[in-house]
């Protein structure tokens, strides 16, 4: 009896181990991916307000300040396109901010991602995102075209004199809408991938016009002609890696 009673045991341990893996290797239909944003100077990662920088041009300056919208993501394949509607307010400061979830994400080898700094021409209209403080915060004056800001990038910079001044890149406007796209493979395959999205501030000062604070406008927000440099500089300002 007792002889019996352990191949039973054994059994219906053994069923249930089958099951259990074969649980396992069931393929998701969807996945999701969480992206985290860094800011960065070249290879490291920003000590925030410290002017421990230094830009193309020359100028020591730190950061304190980083907020921006990322909207518009694609993710693309030979055989697979995902695109998500979704805006994403980014606080680099901020670990709880700094950091967003896609879901529903066929999985796949991607080899191309891409994504808005800012808000699309369609979104990008005063009143258009839901009314939290940190939307409310982004907006962009009435008076100067209304819609969000895209970028709010502030600090400090060491002038010619080696006097510490302020700076403050603001991008908003429709035409300054900042198009980034990485061809870089991502493996896109299980339940749930990690990445983590690099933003080397040393770009936005450089390529294709060296950006220099004492010369150009330290306060881009009203001038239109200010705001192109620093559109068309941050086309290379990102980067990814896949974590997991």
């Amino acid at each position: 009896m007792k002889k019996e009673y352990i191949i039973v045991l054994c059994i219906f341990f053994a069923t249930l181990l089958f099951f259990s893996c074969k649980k396992k290797s069931i393929d998701p239909s969807y996945t999701k991916a969480k992206i985290t944003i860094q800011m960065t100077s070249g290879a490291n990662a920003v000590i925030w307000d410290s002017l421990n920088y230094t830009n193309a041009a020359g100028n020591k300056f730190s950061v304190s300040t980083a907020n921006f919208f990322i909207s518009g993501i694609v993710l693309k394949s030979a055989t697979k396109t995902y695109a998500s509607n979704k805006v994403f307010y980014i606080d680099a400061k901020v670990s709880s901010k700094a950091h967003f979830w896609l879901d529903s994400i066929p999985p796949n080898d991607y080899t191309e991602i891409s994504f808005y700094l800012g808000l699309d021409k369609n979104t990008n209209k005063s009143n258009s995102l839901p009314a939290t403080v940190d939307n409310s915060n982004m907006a962009w004056p009435d008076l100067m075209g209304g819609g969000y800001h895209f970028l709010k990038l502030e600090g400090t910079y060491l002038d010619s004199a080696n006097v510490t001044k302020g700076y403050a890149i603001h991008l908003g406007r429709n035409e300054n809408l900042v198009s980034a796209k990485i061809t870089q493979n991502l493996h896109q395959q299980y339940w749930n991938h990690e990445y983590k999205i690099s933003f080397n501030v040393n770009e936005v000062f450089t390529n294709p016009t060296i950006y220099d604070l004492n010369f150009e406008k330290n306060y881009t927000m009203s001038d239109s002609l200010a705001m192109l440099k620093i559109k068309n500089n941050m086309n290379d300002v990102f980067t990814i890696i896949q974590n997991n």
